[in-house]
């Protein structure tokens, strides 16, 4: 009969390396994610601030702010709301939600 200690030692250093790799590869999944939502944003900024003086002559009527800043306020939210999508599906696709 098999000792029930050595058998788990065995298991242990058996799964090990397979849950590194797990580990390393949710790692690189989440850091390109995050890379390519900074980059978005970043694009996304670069592109209204180009065009930032001619956005702010015009005013949102309801609001009454300059274009300018609505437009970078909007792509604020919606750049942060992506990002959280994005890392959620990471982690779910990754096994790492408990």
């Amino acid at each position: 009969m098999q000792n029930a200690s050595n058998s788990a030692a065995v298991w242990a250093v058996m799964t090990a390396p397979l849950l590194r790799l797990e580990q390393q590869l949710g790692v690189r999944r989440l850091r390109r994610g995050m890379i390519t939502m900074l980059t978005a944003w970043l694009g996304y900024f670069i592109i209204i601030s180009m065009w930032a003086r001619a956005l702010n002559r015009v005013t949102v009527p309801v609001l009454d702010v300059p274009l300018g800043v609505f437009l970078a306020a909007q792509g604020t939210a919606v750049i942060f709301c992506a990002a959280l999508v994005l890392m959620v599906k990471i982690a779910s696709a990754t096994g790492a939600t408990r």
